[in-house]
């Protein structure tokens, strides 16, 4: 089981867009049992006379924080569409790195450079209040 905090910017949440946004992320779930929380942000922004959607979201694992962003100008439920169809590859990608991995009960997940540089990038996003 797993968290689910979903909060707007610039956009009124209310129960229908919550539904939503719970229904794509329990897609989630269904491919990693492991995950303990999610964070989903929904920003609207104009820009000359043009509105811009951004959906934003944060799904942590033991271990490890996957991020996923979409920005349209359609409706609520095509990006969650597309934000959940972003993170699947990524849940997708690292359940196959892991799987099949023994780990000894004393062992401490070691992080990639890479890792450590999206984790740099996050919480500068997170310190600036984009996430």
């Amino acid at each position: 089981m797993y968290t689910l905090d979903i909060s707007g910017h610039h956009v009124h949440t209310t129960e229908e867009v919550q539904a939503t946004i719970k229904e794509g992320m329990d897609q989630l779930a269904e491919i990693n049992s492991h995950i303990t929380s999610i964070k989903v942000i929904v920003n609207s922004e104009n820009h000359h006379n043009k509105s811009e959607l951004i959906v934003e979201a944060r799904v942590h694992i033991p271990g490890h924080d996957l991020f996923a962003t979409v920005t349209t100008d359609k409706q609520l439920a095509i990006a969650v569409d597309m934000l959940v169809e972003k993170l699947e590859k990524q849940l997708l990608k690292h359940k196959s790195k892991h799987e099949g991995r023994k780990h000894h009960p004393d062992a401490r997940d070691v992080e990639t450079e890479q890792e450590r540089e999206e984790q740099a990038e996050f919480n500068e996003l997170e310190r600036r209040d984009v996430v």
